[in-house]
């Protein structure tokens, strides 16, 4: 028997940015999904590190943006009752998804992977935008999952929206990566092609911070650890390895003088920091650095804040994914068509 309408309750751990780009994308297509997709929800829970944590049978998703976005507390949101902190949220909103959009950690992925462990152990679905859970603990998050019959899905944790794991999973069967190379950090590409344009380096990190483009603490992004662990996040779950951060051969963009990106530009080439995975002998390698590409390649040509992964297979060649200028709303929609997919596979599971 096809199930035409399911309602899923779903609840939200961490409720920035993000999380509320995608509250917005709810609101605004909610007909639309209901009649293409026979999609329905419920809010049972919202945790957040300065708003308070609440449950509930059917909260007030846009009330509680508003709420957070005006600095308030989410207490005495209608239909609340207060919990005590994210675990509390996790146990008791009885959701059958649940969203994890906390900050990552990048010394360990914590507290996200805690926070999916404990959901895939009660039977909950996980849909996250944190790429640390895929960077240290992918293959037993994924294994639990299976385990507990749910559903993991991730496409936010690198390229915000882009299609990148839904392309592998759904569109390559068969097929498999033996390599990548990719321009996957904002904030060092934009630093790089406004270099470029004669403007120093401390002018366009600064500039980088003031549009947000990085955070306040930018050593993250220049030191090329972000490149990092999205690659290690690529690398097991497009390529079956099961590396960490600190194993990647990592170097950022510090060393990186005007002179040099003059002399790569008056030969047709400009300097990207590229994160790139190949399948050896002795297992998956991993690194990070700056290289010169041509300006005409794909790695060359992504300017600004925009993205771009190669990826190499063994069946279809080389794919190339580019996402220019991306902003909160394509992260936003990853969070969304990863609700489709649980969706899809709920329905599957009871026809």
């Amino acid at each position: 028997m096809e199930i035409k309408s399911a309602e899923i309750k779903f609840a939200f751990v961490g409720f920035g940015n993000v999380a509320r780009a995608f509250a917005r994308l709810l609101d605004s297509h909610g007909a639309r999904l209901e009649n293409e997709f026979g999609l329905r929800w419920k809010t049972t829970g919202i945790a957040t590190g300065h708003h308070g944590c609440v449950i509930g049978e059917d909260l007030d998703l846009n009330e509680a943006a508003r709420r957070v976005e005006a600095g308030s507390t989410l207490s005495g949101l209608p239909g609340s009752s207060e919990a005590g902190d994210s675990s509390s949220v996790i146990e008791s909103c009885g959701a059958d998804l649940l969203f994890e959009t906390t900050p990552l950690s990048p010394s360990d992925g914590e507290p996200a992977i805690m926070h999916i462990r404990r959901a895939f152990e009660l039977g909950m679905s996980v849909v996250t935008a944190n790429k640390g859970p895929l960077a240290f603990a992918y293959r037993d998050l994924q294994a639990l999952a299976e385990r507990k019959g749910a559903c993991f899905r991730f496409e936010g944790a690198v390229m915000d929206g882009a299609p990148v794991f839904n392309l592998v999973r759904e569109c390559l069967p068969g097929a498999a990566v033996q390599g990548f190379s990719g321009v996957l950090n904002s904030t060092t590409n934009y630093v790089l092609t406004k270099m470029e344009a004669g403007q120093p380096f401390g002018e366009a990190l600064g500039d980088a911070v003031r549009l947000q483009i990085s955070e306040a603490n930018s050593d993250y992004d220049i030191d090329g650890w972000d490149a990092a662990v999205k690659a290690v996040a690529l690398a097991n779950v497009l390529m079956g390895a099961d590396a960490r951060p600190r194993e990647v051969a990592r170097t950022g963009i510090r060393s990186v003088t005007e002179s040099e990106l003059r002399d790569a530009a008056s030969g047709g080439m400009a300097v990207r920091l590229i994160a790139s995975a190949e399948r050896g002998p002795e297992g998956v390698r991993l690194s990070v650095g700056p290289r010169r590409v041509s300006l005409s390649s794909p790695l060359g040509a992504v300017r600004g804040t925009s993205s771009v992964l190669v990826l190499r297979t063994d069946l279809m060649g080389e794919i190339t994914i580019i996402e220019s200028d991306p902003g909160i709303e394509q992260t936003g929609y990853a969070l969304l068509s990863d609700l489709i997919s649980v969706h899809e596979f709920v329905k599957r599971r009871f026809t």
